[in-house]
C-alpha cells in the first residue's frame, strides 16, 4: 500500500514539474531569436575577414560602435576582432554609402541618411536624402489613395446597385452613396496631383 502511495505521489510531482510543451516551443523561440540577434556567424569569426566584414558594414553606414556587436558575437568562438583591418575595411566601404546616389536611394527607401559621411559632403549628401524622402512621402501618399479609392468605389458600387450594407434605411444609404461620390472625386483629385509631383520629381532627379 506504502509503495503504491509512493508511486502515485511521484507521478503528481512529475507531471507538476515536468517541461510543458508551450514552455518548451517558447524557450526554443527565444533561442533561435538570440541567436538570431548576433551580427556574425560562428564561422565569420573564425573565418575573421575583417577588412571585408568592415567594408560589408561601411557599405550600409555602419558607425564605428558596430564593431562592440562584433566582438560580443564572436566571444563564444573565443575571437576578437581586428580593429585596424575593420576600420580600413569601413572606410573603404562608406565611400560607397555617403555618394549623392545612394543619399538619394536610402531616402527613397523612407531612411535617413546615417551620421557617417564626411562634413564636406554633409550639405549635397542631405539635399540628395531629402529628395529621395520627398519622393518616399509622395509615392506611399499615392499608395494609400489607391487603395482608398478602391475601397470607396467597391462601396459606391453595392449602394449604387441597391444594397443596404449596414444602414438601418434607403435615406441613410443614400446619403452615404452621395458623400462617397464627393470622397472618390477628392482622392482622384489628389491622386493625380500627387502622380504629377512624382513625375516632376523624376525629371528632376539627377541621382
Amino acid at each position: 500500500m506504502f509503495g503504491l502511495e509512493s508511486i502515485a505521489i511521484e507521478e503528481v510531482i512529475m507531471r507538476q514539474f515536468a517541461p510543458r510543451p508551450s514552455l518548451m516551443l517558447a524557450l526554443l523561440g527565444s533561442i533561435v531569436l538570440l541567436s538570431s540577434c548576433a551580427t556574425l556567424s560562428k564561422q565569420e569569426c573564425l573565418v575573421g575577414d575583417w577588412q571585408a566584414i568592415g567594408y560589408n558594414d561601411g557599405v550600409v553606414g555602419y558607425q564605428s560602435d558596430r564593431l562592440a556587436s562584433h566582438a560580443k558575437a564572436c566571444a563564444k568562438a573565443s575571437v576578437a576582432p581586428n580593429y585596424l583591418a575593420w576600420e580600413r575595411g569601413r572606410q573603404l566601404g562608406l565611400k560607397q554609402y555617403c555618394t549623392t546616389s545612394n543619399a538619394y536611394n536610402v531616402g527613397r527607401r523612407g531612411r535617413q541618411l546615417n551620421n557617417v559621411c564626411p562634413i564636406t559632403l554633409a550639405n549635397t549628401l542631405q539635399t540628395a536624402n531629402q529628395k529621395g524622402l520627398d519622393y518616399y512621402t509622395l509615392d506611399s501618399q499615392l499608395d494609400k489613395d489607391k487603395r482608398l479609392i478602391a475601397a470607396y468605389q467597391e462601396e459606391f458600387d453595392q449602394l449604387e446597385s441597391g444594397a443596404m450594407l449596414d444602414f438601418a434605411n434607403e435615406k441613410e444609404a443614400r446619403a452615404r452613396l452621395l458623400s462617397l461620390a464627393d470622397e472618390l472625386r477628392k482622392a482622384k483629385r489628389r491622386m493625380n496631383t500627387t502622380q504629377r509631383q512624382l513625375e516632376a520629381l523624376n525629371q528632376s532627379n539627377r541621382y
